[in-house]
């Protein structure tokens, strides 16, 4: 997820990230939450609906990444300096890493409950929300 490639860092360390796959994250979080007070299936359908979005960035970052417009094959490239990047001039946010990492467990825990609901996929749904939230409420203090 996020590219190909792993880009996660020590607690400690702040990660650049394209500021449209931050906000498409941060609506995907909103409806989990919507659809952890309420597991129905329209709202199981609306998180489907806004985790493709979101996938639909990745695959844009993903092309950018691996197409040669800004690489190295024509000198000196800062491409893959900005998580999520759709191109040379993506506008970036810096997040602590380990909310990064927090936010990749909480998707893919999401799509597991999407596809293959369970009570096993709920619960790790809800255990990954809540470890996101615990992981931000570390930073502000």
């Amino acid at each position: 997820m996020f590219g190909r490639r792993e880009h996660q860092g020590d607690d400690d360390e702040e990660v650049a990230v394209d500021a449209i796959l931050e906000s498409d994250l941060a609506a995907v979080e909103q409806w989990i939450d919507v659809y952890l007070k309420d597991p129905s299936v329209d709202l199981r359908k609306k998180l489907l609906d806004v985790l493709e979005r979101l996938d639909d960035q990745i695959d844009r970052s993903d092309a950018y990444e691996n197409s040669p417009i800004g690489s190295a094959a024509f000198g000196y490239s800062s491409k893959g300096a900005v998580i999520g990047e759709t191109s040379s001039a993506s506008a970036a946010e810096d997040i602590p890493g380990s909310v990064l990492l927090a936010q990749t467990t909480l998707i893919k825990a999401a799509k597991r409950e999407v596809t293959t609901p369970t009570p096993e996929t709920f619960a790790d749904l809800r255990a990954a929300s809540q470890a996101l939230a615990a992981e931000r409420n570390k930073q502000v203090d």
